[in-house]
């Protein structure tokens, strides 16, 4: 019993003694968060600005290809419509030949096109000569609708 109640001694008297060294760790934590948060801050600013990055590239693509889409798709009308606007000048004999590219019809279909949608011309970079070749290659499709 007496070396029961010696060891219940001994160990208070750890517990007791031992009691500031569990404060002491406490303040070492502290110690050790202020020695890594530096590198912890420049850690989490390089993840956040790589994130916001990303974000804004996919972003970038995004609203590209959507702007891409909706010139393709105004510069196809206004190239259905010049074809259709040389068709009704130049009748539907100008489906079944090639057109001269110094034609007066051609010359005023090509000039509809690169007024009516400017910002999609200077977007894909296409040339007066190339809006030529894409009416003629519309003429088919516009005069097979109308006969």
């Amino acid at each position: 019993m007496d070396r029961l109640f010696s060891r219940g001694l001994w160990a208070a008297f750890f517990v007791f003694a031992s009691a500031p060294a569990f404060a002491q760790t406490e303040v070492a934590i502290e110690g050790f968060y202020g020695i890594v948060q530096p590198y912890l801050l420049a850690v989490v600013s390089v993840l956040a600005t790589a994130i916001v990055g990303w974000l804004a590239e996919l972003l970038r693509r995004k609203f590209n290809l959507d702007i891409d889409a909706a010139h393709r798709e105004a510069l196809q009308t206004a190239l259905t419509n010049g074809a259709g606007l040389l068709v009704g000048k130049a009748g539907n004999a100008a489906a079944s030949r090639k057109l001269d590219m110094k034609s007066a019809a051609l010359a005023e279909a090509v000039n509809y096109v690169l007024q009516a949608v400017p910002d999609a011309i200077r977007h894909f970079g296409i040339t007066p000569e190339a809006v030529a070749e894409k009416l003629q290659a519309k003429l088919p499709q516009v005069s097979g609708g109308n006969a």
